[in-house]
């Protein structure tokens, strides 16, 4: 059931819709945790003992790896920082490959917006192989119109300017957009942009994603569709 959780109502001259990626086009929030929980135990982080589910969630899922790191290891320079980083996401592809499978609804969903002509963008705290290996699994990372990469950015998700980034790569106005994201970080960078922002519920809370500014929540492409009314023919209720 699509829940919308403000005033708010989606744009009526839709321009763009704008993904986030990791969680959002596939869970792959459970991945990221035993990755995360291996590097850090090889680390000595927490006395060796593996971070629960309530830590990632907390502290890692979404956010970009130099803040975690800043976080987590305030002692590291920024060397230590980036070596680590890579050796994760290193380990997060390998554990990944092959593995991620699209939330549902989104391959049709897809189509809908192919064929309504809608511009399209995804937009990742993700580092650049990781966004093209998962995007490379479903062979839609020629798809997108634009794929922007947090770190490639002035400041990545919370700072709405990756949001921002993409409007202007694709032309359009960033209140005709749609954000579509499943972490309060990302949430938060849409709405501090102006879209209109959409929570999927597939790791976090329901409050955790309302307090993050998203507008309404769905669990799937289905129930985006609906909200949207941008469902495949014969699939409208």
């Amino acid at each position: 059931m699509v829940a919308s959780v403000a005033a708010l109502q989606p744009p009526k001259a839709l321009q763009a819709i704008l993904f986030d990626i990791d969680g959002t086009l596939f869970d792959s929030d459970p991945v990221h945790l035993r990755a995360f929980q291996k590097i850090l135990v090889e680390e000595g982080f927490n006395g060796g003992v593996e971070i629960d589910e309530a830590f990632f969630m907390k502290t890692i899922s979404g956010r970009q790896n130099k803040l975690i790191c800043r976080d987590i290891f305030p002692e590291w320079d920024e060397a230590r920082s980036e070596a680590f980083s890579a050796r994760k996401e290193q380990m997060f592809r390998d554990m990944s490959k092959g593995s991620l499978v699209p939330i549902d609804g989104l391959i049709d969903f897809m189509g809908e917006i192919d064929r309504r002509g809608l511009r399209k963008a995804a937009v990742t705290n993700a580092p650049r192989l990781n966004a093209e290996s998962m995007l490379d699994g479903i062979e839609r990372r020629e798809w997108f119109d634009a794929l922007v990469i947090g770190d490639e950015c002035v400041r990545a998700k919370p700072d709405p300017e990756p949001y921002l980034v993409a409007a202007r790569e694709l032309g359009v106005d960033v209140a005709q957009c749609v954000v579509v994201e499943d972490s309060p970080s990302g949430a938060s960078a849409g709405a501090a942009a102006g879209a209109f922002v959409v929570g999927m519920l597939s790791s976090q809370t329901p409050e955790a994603l309302t307090a993050a500014g998203c507008a309404a929540l769905v669990r799937d492409y289905r129930e985006l569709g609906a909200l949207l009314a941008l469902e495949p023919a014969g699939q409208a209720s």
